[in-house]
C-alpha cells in the first residue's frame, strides 16, 4: 500500500491548504502575488515546501490509539516573522513598548510608521492594508471593514492576555467577541471651556448655545459627533435612524450656528488659540491641555454624551501575522497598557492594568469619568449606508449653508 502522502496531486492540493493556513497566507494574498510576480515567482516556495514534505515519509506509521502520556503543556507559540509593520496615530503609544516588544522577541524587528489623520490613514492602508500589518482603525468603522473582507480574523489563541479586558469591553456592540479587532483606547467626548472666560459652571451641551459666548463656541466638524450630542441633547440617541429626529438635531444646529466661532477636529488647537472660551472637546484632549494650562476645565454633559474607542486590528494581506498578534497581545499585557495611558492620558479598556495607571489620571474625570456618567454614554455605531446618507446630506446641507 502506498503511504498516505504518495504526492498525487489530489495530496498536493491538500498540503498547499495546510501551508496557506499554516502561514496564515489568504488566497486573496495568493492571488495578489500572482497578478504582481506571476504564478512561477509566486507559487515557486509554497510548492517547494509541499513537495519537499511530501518526500519525506515517517519511519512508522502514526499510532491510531489514544495516548496516555501526560501533557508536556501549553501548545508552543509559533515562531514569529522577522518584521513587523505597525501603523499608528502620533503619540499615541507609551515610550519604550516597542522597544520592550523587541526585547521579548529579538528575532521581530518593528518597522513603526505614524499619522495624524485617520482618514488619509484608511486610503493609505487600501483594502488589505497596504503593506501594514497592524493598524488602529476606530471602532465605529470596523463592521464595514470587516465585511468588505479588510481585516484578519484574529487567532484569539495567541493573544492570552485578551483575558485582561474589562467585562464591558469583552463584547463590543461594534464587534462581537472581538473577532476582528481588539480595543486600545476609549475616550468621551464633552465640552471643555475656559474657567477665566466661563466664571459660571455649565452642565448642560445647551452652554454651546449661549449668546453670551457667541463667537466664542466650538464644535467639532464631524457629523456623528456634532449631530450624536444634539441628539442627545433633545432626548434621542445618537445613533437614531428616525428622519424626523434628524431634521430636529439639525433644526437646533442652526438655531446655534450664528453663534459658532470655528468646526474643528483639532480639539487641543482650538481649545488652546484664545479664541475659543467653550467647545465641544475629547476628555483626554482636555487632560493634555490641563498639564499645561489649569484653567481649562471639562464636563460631559448632564443629558448624556458620546464614547468612542481606538482598536487594535490585524489587516486581510498582513505578511506578519504571527508578530502581528504577539504584537497586540503584548499591548494587553497589564503593565504595557498601563504604560500607554500614563503616556497619553487616554484610558484603555485593560481592567487588569487599573494597579499601574498613575493615580492623577484615574482620579481624572475628562479621562475616567465613574459608572454614573459611564451609563449615560453611547458608543456611535456604524450605519446602514441608507441611513448614514440621511446624516451626512443634512449635515452637507448645514454646513455649507
Amino acid at each position: 500500500m502506498s503511504h498516505a502522502y504518495d504526492g498525487s496531486s489530489l495530496d498536493l492540493e491538500k498540503r498547499l491548504v495546510r501551508y496557506m493556513v499554516e502561514r496564515r497566507i489568504s488566497r486573496r494574498f495568493l492571488l495578489d502575488r500572482i497578478a504582481k510576480v506571476g504564478a512561477a515567482a509566486a507559487l515557486a516556495p509554497v510548492l517547494a515546501a509541499c513537495a519537499g514534505g511530501a518526500s519525506q515519509a515517517p519511519s512508522t506509521a502514526p499510532s491510531t490509539e489514544p495516548s496516555t502520556e501526560p501533557s508536556t503543556g501549553p501548545t508552543p507559540v509559533p515562531t514569529p516573522e522577522s518584521e513587523l509593520n505597525v501603523y499608528n496615530w502620533l503619540d499615541y503609544i507609551g515610550e519604550g513598548v516597542i522597544e520592550s516588544f523587541e526585547a521579548k522577541y529579538p528575532t521581530v524587528k518593528v518597522n513603526y510608521e505614524l499619522f495624524d489623520d485617520i482618514y488619509a490613514a484608511y486610503e493609505k492602508l487600501g483594502d488589505d492594508g497596504g503593506g501594514y500589518d497592524v493598524s488602529f482603525p476606530i471602532g465605529v468603522d470596523v463592521p464595514a471593514f470587516r465585511e468588505a473582507g479588510t481585516l484578519l480574523k484574529l487567532d484569539q489563541s495567541l493573544i492570552p492576555n485578551l483575558a485582561n479586558l474589562g467585562a464591558e469591553w469583552a463584547d463590543p456592540g461594534y464587534d462581537p467577541g472581538n473577532q476582528y479587532s481588539v480595543p486600545y483606547m476609549w475616550w468621551t467626548t464633552g465640552i471643555g471651556y475656559d474657567s477665566t472666560k466661563i466664571t459660571d459652571t455649565p452642565t448642560s451641551s445647551n452652554a454651546l448655545w449661549d449668546p453670551r459666548y457667541s463667537q466664542h463656541i466650538s464644535l467639532m466638524d464631524d457629523y456623528q459627533e456634532t449631530m450624536g450630542l444634539t441628539l442627545i441633547q433633545l432626548g434621542y440617541s445618537a445613533n437614531t435612524t428616525d428622519t424626523s429626529e434628524l431634521d430636529a438635531a439639525i433644526a437646533r444646529l442652526n438655531e446655534g450656528k450664528p453663534l459658532v466661532r470655528t468646526w474643528s477636529n483639532d480639539t487641543i488647537a482650538t481649545m488652546t488659540q484664545g479664541d475659543v472660551w467653550i467647545g465641544m472637546i475629547w476628555g483626554s484632549d482636555t487632560y493634555q491641555i490641563s498639564l499645561e494650562n489649569e484653567n481649562i476645565a471639562y464636563y460631559i454633559p448632564e443629558e448624556g454624551g458620546v464614547r468612542g474607542s481606538d482598536t487594535m486590528a490585524i489587516y486581510s494581506g498582513a505578511q506578519h501575522p504571527i508578530a502581528a498578534h504577539l504584537f497586540i497581545n503584548h499591548l494587553l499585557d497589564a503593565e504595557v497598557s498601563a504604560m500607554n495611558t500614563n503616556y497619553i492620558g487616554y484610558m484603555g479598556p485593560n481592567a487588569a492594568a487599573q494597579e499601574f495607571i498613575d493615580e492623577a489620571i484615574l482620579a481624572d474625570p475628562a479621562v475616567n469619568p465613574d459608572k454614573a456618567i459611564l451609563d449615560k454614554l453611547e458608543e456611535l455605531l456604524d450605519l446602514p449606508n441608507a441611513v448614514d446618507e440621511e446624516y451626512l446630506d443634512r449635515w452637507q446641507a448645514y454646513r455649507g449653508g
